[in-house]
């Protein structure tokens, strides 16, 4: 007759090996990592390294600067000048060359103060140099068309290469240069040509194409008339430009210039544009040698400077690998190297001299309470926590107010019109989602900030860049997570299609016809089987009952899918619609049971009117009218967690064959359906200050742009600007406009709002949200925080606060099924006076390891017994109770347990051969149960009113007994007891056997005339009890007479009728008969003490449960305080329970002793001299008590005017109300009451102002230092005081000051209030909740991160929380490791962010003092798009991912090291400004050391210039190898996935520019039409610059 109780046995080991979370050492952050410390060996050979290499540097740039020679001659410079800038006469002048040049000799045109880099000169943005759009005109002739600015046409040339023709544009202006002719002197005066050359001047694109505009004489004839690249072509002496052509206006959309290739040399190089505005550029190389002597220079002077004021000069060099003679470049390194080496010295100085001390203790950083808004009020906190406080009553305090109700009919009238069943979750449709999506993704503002600048960018007039620089990157970012979103929305939507498409039966004119559940409509007849596997077992909608298979009506719904919970409910159906509707088929083999099937010929006539309140959020409330077969007595219809007839949809159908029901709500008016709303949206303390940072560089942006838009404003008004005629000032444009300057400046804004938009990374949000998930994901699948015995892993339900989990300050835990295992063992019990039961329980043994004792191990159960009852007694096991003196009292107390529960048992009926299984509602009555079956009484089976019993006589043999359930009174935490009224089969006797707690119970017991010799004993064994931990329940019961139960029946019968007031009405009566009123409609005698009552109870005995502490709890709240996190225990347990309980797990230890307790009993009846530390208040109140005790009156309103002059205003109110109500008058049972009355709420008021007084003397006396520091520990009635609204910050206050706080006794509303406390009044305190059971939900919900723990009590908790857990020990791991690696990852991530965006873009800032703030970009749009999407996202979300700044062992040994979480040392404004401050340094060193290395645009010894581009090519290297190296620095634990990341995505970068700058002009089509960055990388590759920048920037 083996029963499982509870469910099934656990698998064996070999039967779940394999299963759990994946091994994968990736997932499980268990991959070998080399820890990267940063020792002072490590930093010296770094520093003596990067030293050595400065030296060395330096030292090649001294060899090959003394090997350079370099002859550099002004020729116009405005004030002292050699030759005229105005003149058209040919200027001649000598110079001498001291020492022979060796060849090659590099002869260079110089200029400064040109603002080639300006945005209006660099071709590749400037309307004004493209000079846009044309038609196909055949050579010669004038353009007219519309085309892009592409070639147009082809011609084969006579040597056979391909010419493609362009338009001529303003662009033509700016090729211009004078014409040299360089001569050697000889001693006899005769002059000889320098033999130079301009092959080799550009470099070699290798293309097969020449694009020139149009022919060189087309445009030399049409475009301009410059000057001759050689001296002699005497046709280029006239500056003009055509005005036909500047009525055209361009198209700046296309990333490249129409002028990259010329045919001339002279012009390819010229359109090279330079990155700074004094430069050089190669006009001619002298392959032989320049001899010693004198040379003559012949210039022609094309064009004007002093407009400007730029000079014009040349430069003669033989050019190093350095590109010139760099004499201050190698002092440079000099000086840099010999920094690093004097630091070194001094390091190694301090390391020899400094006294090497202990490392400084943690100190905890006290943080006081802020006050808040004051929200005391119910409905208030109720409102936080997302609880509706609406009155469901019929009156109201402002009149009456009735309920809506509606009408369900069967049949049901055609034009009725309800809610559809079917269900629909997701937010989106196919045609919403796309517009819904958006609009919700633009409630961000980041991405409302991008899509302006995506629009400002669009604008060519203001824009520095094109617009797909912007909108690639913002569609990404806006596609991925509308992929996201529409996959999380589509599993809804699967979700939805699965319940929609399940399958039942609705009666349908002549029979039940098998539809769908959406078919299902408000008034269908529903019949739900079990036995068709074809249909689902579920109910479909929310229906009434009218019928079951069962004999008595009954039918068991599992209501998981409710709230978690796999035990079973029962329902009874009306008697009349039961018996009307089913027919008897034939027995149940197994039970012996009539079968029951519907009656066809019923249904058909059947007609029923359901009266009831439209749909609302009580899950389980449901009140109703049932008008049944046209009969005018109306059947009344309740709901409940168990019993009634009202049926939820997806609850399901077990141990019954099918039931009938009437459809009475559907689709979103069902219960489920109304209380499927969000959870609390959570925040993350990161995410709440990373809008504050964001805020602070919006206002770094806009400060950035004001400073650009100044900047550019003054330099319009300057004459350098003004007089710059290469930028044709007379065409003005909204930003360049030298008329207004001031207009300009400020749309210059807007540019530089533009240019500098990537100082906010739009990638963040997404990047974090991808951690974030993933961190979830590797929290979901560690094995260390799965039970393998259960195969239950932990969860991460919320991806959104794993960093949190990293700052946790404050915990609040539930006791029962949190730090213990809610499954609970009968360790002992008390019948009559004696005690039974061997063996210590867990508390016993803790406070013997604190004496230093040792416990001897507990007796093994004896063989016989169930599997996992471990109660060891011989003088009852075994049938030896019928021994015992007491017998009959012992078989009193265990047929209470067998029959005053409410388990179930379950039976598969598709397993009729399967063994039962018992479903208990609690653990508690489940351990009775099995207690009860151990010891003879073994509960068989249940029906609707019937309990079948099988008990062992003492020869062995057994017999079933039945017992009839006349009624039952339900427990609630206000009666905290429960009570059902049995008769047994045959007899009239009728018995009341109640049970609850020994505060509720114990006060009814009759102990008068020695009825109850065992009473005072029993009490000590019931505080013998809570002082070993133990969970105790009082039994007790008594006979109830026949008219007194007749007389209780009726009105019982006549309560469960009522449609409104139905649950107090019940809840009076059940006080009624247990407390044994004298009269009628009083409340609970525990609440008002003035209800005269009996005390009849007979006490049957005690039970004591061990709740065994759930393993390694003990240990992992030591490492919990250690890191500093305080722990609140809040439960509902008694005081000395809860206070051995914190023993036992270590939460207090004997350093606290003595603790601070402030309870009820305490304050009640203090010992000592309390009146000598009493206040006056308190004085008054308890003389007014005495005095209203006594009934004197004159006492009693003298003590009471002087108690109301120190009370706070609320018990002065009450005070005051009690003098008026108090009459000298009043006589007989009047007086009688008003005393009793006075007498109550004086008590409540003596007990608030004792608290008061008591938090006061707290705060006193944890204001001094205490070696072990205080512990706390309060119960619910006090604690209800300390709440109040002028004494809760006093208590929180002293509160904060203890290491350790226990609340006991206290409620789940309470819970809930004590969270709220700490959180909303202590700032930057990280609060966090765990708990397993429904109670707890209001707590977890209220604290920043929700924990629930999967136990024993359903799901409830877990559905509400953020984390779910199997165990509370696994806490431990999910802060002290997850929590504490993901706060550091994500603190550090978003930082990086932040710093990478900022380097990059400051980078552009500095480039626009040196091209006169006109918003010119540096680098190519292509970057600048997947600078964050493809060059630097990777190692920073692999950092986030993978780094461990310490391993679990460490923090193991170690937990002090969490508190760096707890102080925001990885995530503050510091740390923030840190970051910032490092990356407008390294800006400043990557933008100026690389512009200072190629100031020239010469950067080898092959002298050819380099251009913008590749400045900008060679700074963004710079750039992202920096930000990959600091990333590498604050990556702590290195794998080999950092080193293949880190290093790829260098390597990445790299490449892309090798198959970018690769792609020909026109090979994306109109859309880079002409390459500024074509084969630059191929340039820059050849370059020794290039390189040594790169070394030198690092």
């Amino acid at each position: 007759e083996h029963v499982l109780l509870n469910g099934k046995d656990r698998m064996g080991a070999e039967e779940v090996k394999g299963r759990g979370p994946s091994k994968n050492v990736f997932v499980q952050q268990t991959i070998p990592v080399k820890q990267l410390v940063f020792t002072p060996s490590c930093v010296i050979c770094t520093l003596v390294s990067f030293s050595a290499i400065c030296f060395g540097i330096g030292a090649a740039c001294f060899v090959y600067a003394s090997r350079a020679q370099q002859i550099s001659v002004v020729y116009y410079d405005g004030s002292n000048t050699i030759c005229s800038d105005t003149s058209s006469d040919e200027c001649v002048f000598d110079f001498n060359i001291t020492s022979k040049m060796d060849g090659p000799v590099y002869f260079y045109y110089s200029l400064t103060n040109f603002f080639q880099n300006h945005r209006r000169y660099v071709p590749s943005r400037s309307d004004i140099m493209n000079r846009g759009s044309f038609g196909t005109e055949s050579a010669g002739s004038d353009p007219t068309g519309t085309s892009l600015c592409t070639p147009y046409d082809t011609y084969t040339n006579s040597n056979g290469k391909s010419i493609a023709y362009y338009p001529c544009g303003l662009i033509a202006m700016s090729i211009f240069n004078d014409t040299f002719s360089l001569s050697s002197q000889s001693s006899d005066g005769t002059e000889t040509l320098v033999d130079w050359t301009n092959n080799g001047i550009y470099y070699d694109d290798s293309d097969a194409q020449t694009f020139v505009s149009k022919d060189e004489n087309w445009l030399r004839s049409h475009c301009y008339y410059l000057g001759s690249p050689t001296r002699n072509d005497s046709d280029f002496n006239v500056t003009g430009f055509p005005q036909s052509l500047r009525d055209f206006h361009g198209n700046p959309n296309g990333r490249y210039h129409c002028w990259q290739y010329m045919s001339a040399p002279e012009l390819r190089v010229w359109m090279r544009t330079a990155g700074n505005p004094n430069f050089w550029k190669l006009h001619r190389i002298i392959h032989g040698s320049l001899e010693k002597g004198t040379y003559r220079m012949k210039i022609d002077l094309n064009f004007p400077v002093a407009s400007f004021s730029g000079t014009k000069g040349f430069v003669l060099t033989n050019a190093s690998p350095f590109g010139g003679k760099r004499d201050s470049l190698a002092i440079v390194y000099f000086v840099v190297g010999a920094m690093c080496f004097a630091i070194t010295l001094f390091l190694l100085f301090l390391g020899l001299t400094r006294h090497k001390g202990q490392k400084p203790p943690i100190e905890y950083v006290e943080v006081k309470p802020v006050e808040q808004a004051s929200h005391g009020s119910a409905s208030t906190a109720a409102a936080k926590l997302g609880v509706s406080t609406k009155r469901r009553d019929s009156t109201m305090q402002s009149g009456s107010s009735e309920v809506p109700q509606r009408t369900i009919s069967f049949p049901p009238p055609p034009d009725a019109k309800f809610a559809s069943n079917f269900v629909s979750t997701t937010k989106y449709t196919m045609i919403t989602f796309l517009p819904l999506n958006l609009l919700l993704q633009f409630h961000r503002f980041a991405n409302c900030y991008f899509l302006i600048v995506a629009i400002l960018a669009s604008i060519p007039s203001i824009s520095p860049v094109g617009g797909s620089t912007f909108w690639l990157p913002l569609l990404t970012v806006l596609t991925i997570t509308a992929l996201k979103d529409g996959l999380e929305d589509y599993g809804r939507y699967q979700s939805d299609v699965e319940e929609n498409s399940r399958y039942t039966e609705i009666w349908e004119g002549d029979g039940f016809h098998k539809v769908t559940w959406a078919h299902v409509q408000v008034g269908s007849l529903v019949r739900v089987q079990t036995v068709d596997k074809e249909l689902s077992p579920m109910v479909p909608a929310d229906l009434v009952l009218l019928a079951t298979s069962s004999l008595d009506g009954t039918c068991f719904l599992e209501t998981m899918n409710l709230d978690g919970e796999t035990n079973l409910k029962q329902r009874q159906s009306p008697e009349d619609s039961h018996h009307e509707l089913t027919v008897k088929s034939g027995v149940d083999p197994q039970t012996g049971e009539a079968l029951l099937q519907v009656r066809p010929e019923a249904v058909q006539r059947l007609q029923v009117e359901v009266t009831c309140a439209e749909p609302d959020i009580m899950l389980y409330d449901f009140n109703g009218r049932m008008k049944f077969n046209a009969v005018e007595n109306k059947i009344p219809l309740y709901g409940g967690s168990s019993g009634g007839q009202f049926l939820q949809r997806s609850t399901k159908l077990k141990n019954t064959k099918w039931m009938l029901g009437l459809c009475v709500y559907t689709g979103k008016e069902t219960k489920i359906q109304k209380n499927m709303s969000d959870p609390p949206n959570k925040v993350s303390n990161i995410e709440r200050k990373l809008n504050g940072f964001i805020l602070a560089l919006f206002c770094f942006l806009f400060l950035l742009c004001c400073a650009g838009a100044i900047g550019a404003g003054l330099f319009l008004g300057k004459v350098d600007i003004k007089g710059a005629w290469y930028l044709m000032p007379q065409i003005t444009s909204a930003a360049f406009n030298v008329d207004k300057a001031g207009l300009s400046g400020a749309v210059s804004f807007f540019s530089f709002l533009i240019l500098l938009s990537m100082l906010i990374p739009i990638s963040l949000y997404v990047s974090v949200e991808f951690v974030k998930a993933f961190i979830a994901v590797i929290i979901s699948f560690d094995r260390l925080m799965w039970v393998e015995e259960d195969d239950m892993p932990s969860k991460a339900r919320s991806a959104g606060l794993c960093e949190e989990l990293g700052q946790v300050n404050y915990i609040f835990s539930d006791k029962t099924g949190t730090l213990t295992q809610n499954l609970m063992e009968f360790k002992k019990c008390s019948i009559a006076g004696v005690e039974y039961g061997r063996g210590f329980c867990e508390v016993e043994r803790a406070i013997a390891r604190r004496k230093g004792q040792t416990l001897p191990p507990d007796p093994e159960p004896p063989r016989g017994l169930d599997k996992g009852f471990r109660f060891v007694d011989e003088r009852l096991l075994f049938g030896k109770w019928r021994e015992q003196a007491s017998s009959k009292q012992i078989e009193l107390f265990l047929m209470s347990l067998a029959l005053n529960h409410n388990v179930q048992v379950e039976t598969d009926l598709m397993r009729p051969d399967a063994e039962p299984v018992f479903q208990a509602e609690s653990p508690d009555e489940g351990a009775f149960v099995s207690a009860a079956r151990n010891l003879d009484f073994f509960f068989c089976r249940r029906s609707m009113k019937d309990i079948v019993l099988r008990i062992k006589d003492p020869h062995g043999r057994t017999e079933e007994k039945t017992w009839t359930v006349l009624n039952t009174n339900a427990f609630d935490n206000n009666r905290k007891r429960t009570s059902v009224v049995v008769r047994a089969a045959g007899e009239d006797r009728v018995m009341l056997l109640v049970k609850g707690a020994d505060t509720c119970v114990m006060p009814f017991v009759d102990r008068d005339g020695g009825a109850c010799p065992y009473f005072k004993t029993t009490q000590d064994h019931l505080d013998k009890f809570s002082e070993q931990g133990l969970r105790t329940l009082v039994f007790a019961g008594r006979e109830l007479g026949r008219e007194e139960y007749a007389d209780w029946n009726r009105d019982y019968m006549a309560a469960s009728l009522l449609s409104e007031g139905r649950e107090d009405t019940l809840r009076q009566l059940a006080s009624y008969i247990e407390e044994n009123h004298l009269e009628k409609g009083r409340k609970s005698v525990i609440f008002d003490s003035s209800v005269p009552h009996r005390k009849t109870l007979s006490l049957y005995g005690v039970t004591a449960l061990e709740d065994k502490l759930q393993e390694n709890v003990g240990d992992c709240i030591a490492q919990l305080a250690k890191a500093m996190i305080k722990i609140w225990v809040l439960t509902g347990d008694k005081l000395e329970t809860a206070i051995n309980i914190g023993f036992a797990t270590a939460l207090l230890s004997t350093e606290m002793e003595p603790l601070i307790r402030i309870s009820q009993d305490d304050l009640a009846e203090p010992t000592g001299d309390w009146q000598s530390t009493a206040s006056a208040a308190e004085m008054a109140l308890f003389n007014a008590c005495s005095a209203a005790r006594g009934r004197r009156s004159d006492e009693l309103k003298f003590y009471l005017k002087q108690a109301a002059e120190g009370l706070p205003a609320a018990d002065r109110k009450m005070v005051e109300d009690l003098l008026v109500q108090t009459s000298d008058d009043a006589g007989g049972e009047e007086a009688q009451g008003q005393f009793s009355l006075a007498e109550s709420r004086l008590k409540d008021a003596l007990l608030r102002e004792r608290v008061r007084n008591a938090v006061k003397r707290m705060a006193q006396q944890t204001q001094q230092p205490r070696a072990g520091g205080y512990a706390l520990v309060i119960d619910g009635p006090c604690l209800r005081a300390a709440m109040e609204e002028d004494l809760k910050m006093d208590f929180l206050r002293a509160s904060i000051l203890c290491k350790a706080v226990v609340c006991c006794r206290v409620t789940p509303a309470q819970k809930a209030q004590v969270t709220l406390l700490v959180k909303d009044n202590m700032p930057g305190q990280i609060c966090l909740a765990i708990g397993d059971g429904a109670n707890d939900v209001s707590m977890i919900q209220a604290a920043h991160i929700g924990v629930g723990i999967r136990g024993k009590e359903g799901q409830q908790a877990v559905l509400a929380s953020d984390y779910a857990l199997p165990r509370f020990a696994y806490l431990e791991r999910l802060l002290l490791i997850h929590g504490r690696w993901s706060y550091n990852r994500i603190g550090t991530m978003v930082c990086y962010f932040f710093y990478k965006n900022i380097a990059y873009a400051l980078t552009l800032f500095w480039f626009s003092i040196t091209n006169a703030f006109s918003a010119q970009v540096l680098y190519d749009d292509g970057y600048q798009s997947l600078y964050n999407l493809m060059f630097t996202s990777l190692p920073v979300m692999f950092f986030a991912v993978l780094d461990r700044d310490v391993e679990p062992e460490i923090v193991k040994r170690r937990p002090e090291l969490y508190y760096t979480g707890q102080i925001n040392q990885h995530f503050n404004m510091t740390r923030f400004w840190t970051f910032i401050f490092g990356a407008v340094c390294h800006s400043l060193l990557l933008y100026y050391v690389t512009f200072y290395c190629m100031d020239l645009n010469v950067t080898d010894d092959s002298g050819r210039s380099l251009g913008l581009w590749s400045v900008g090519t060679t700074v963004l290297t710079n750039v992202i190898i920096t930000v990959t190296v600091i990333i590498s620095l604050h990556t702590r634990s290195w794998t080999w996935i950092h080193a293949v990341v880190y290093l790829g995505s260098v390597a990445w970068w790299w490449f892309f520019l090798l198959v970018y700058h690769s792609l020909a002009p026109g090979w994306m089509g109109s859309y880079d039409s002409a390459d500024t960055v074509y084969r630059v990388i191929f340039q820059l590759g050849d370059s020794l610059m290039y390189w040594l920048i790169q070394v030198s920037s690092h």
